[in-house]
């Protein structure tokens, strides 16, 4: 009898301690309670998203006279040897051997199997494209397998390009730094008047 008279007691304590604690702390803390939900739910349907569109670059011209090709070899190394080859009559990898590649006809280097994204965009690599490719190749080029997340820094984008260009017999000008590129036909609105 006297065990139990015990454990009761020490349950009753431990119930009124419990409840003594949580009263404490209510009055310690007041919390706050939001006016409304913070997120909101609706039953309407959502809006079709329309194509993404390419991100708003800056002209690579003048970050291309500046370039520094030497970082640009070291970033070729560093990102890029694990999947591709830049000597001239290198082998293909995971991707395509890059000699050349300025300049070269798009998803057009011989015993690549390219993805229908690649061989459908069309047009050669361009100082412009290559700026694009570089800074996210799956939003430049849907379908992509290339799986490299990107480079954001503008200056070292243009260090690599300046480097591939050196990765030619006959390398393509550079374009001028104080023009800037011409308008893609695909940006161009549809059915509006050219403003002169």
């Amino acid at each position: 009898m006297v065990n139990f008279n015990t454990a009761a007691g020490c349950f009753l304590a431990s119930a009124l301690f419990a409840m003594v604690v949580g009263k404490v702390s209510n009055a310690l803390v007041d919390p706050h309670h939001l006016e409304k939900p913070a997120i909101a739910v609706s039953d309407a349907e959502p809006e079709a998203a329309g194509p993404a569109k390419p991100a708003e670059l800056p002209p690579i011209a003048p970050m291309l006279a500046k370039a520094n090709v030497d970082h640009g070899k070291q970033l070729y190394q560093k990102l890029c040897t694990t999947c591709h080859t830049d000597e001239k009559g290198g082998p293909n990898k995971i991707g395509p051997n890059l000699w050349g590649v300025v300049g070269r006809k798009k998803g057009s280097h011989p015993g690549f199997s390219y993805s229908s994204g690649v061989e459908a965009k069309g047009g050669e690599w361009t100082y412009e494209d290559l700026n694009h490719w570089l800074l996210k190749p799956s939003a430049f080029i849907k379908g992509t397998k290339m799986a490299f997340a990107g480079l954001p820094k503008e200056q070292e984008r243009a260090d690599l390009i300046g480097y591939l260009r050196t990765m030619n017999d006959n390398p393509p000008p550079l374009p001028d730094a104080t023009e800037a590129p011409a308008a893609a036909p695909e940006n161009k609105p549809q059915g509006q008047p050219e403003k002169k």
